[in-house]
């Protein structure tokens, strides 16, 4: 119940604020939106204290994707293709996705 919950929250938002992306991995690629960022604020984990970062990320719903998102697969977005350097699960149906420029 609650995934559902998260699941249609997290639709909503990305409807709302999301924008085409494409999601590849090996040869085959999914057209999905998601929610991108050219730099994001997360906390630090010891401190709570804001951690200012310039790496991008896009947030996904996993339930758009039929593979689970891993580490060098990667996303293009905005003209640009980035490799996804780190996979954040949201604990329910979400993902946030630490991107690295590739071209």
């Amino acid at each position: 119940m609650l995934n559902d919950l998260a699941n249609r929250a997290l639709k909503a938002g990305i409807n709302a604020m999301g924008e085409s992306i494409t999601y590849t991995r090996s040869d085959q690629s999914w057209q999905i939106k998601g929610m991108f960022q050219s730099a994001h604020i997360a906390l630090d984990p010891e401190t709570g204290g804001p951690v200012s970062s310039q790496q991008p990320i896009v947030g996904v719903n996993g339930r758009d994707l039929p593979v689970t998102p891993k580490n060098n697969d990667r996303v293009t977005a905005r003209g640009h293709v980035w490799r996804v350097r780190d996979v954040q699960p949201d604990g329910h149906t979400g993902f946030m996705l630490m991107l690295q420029k590739v071209s």
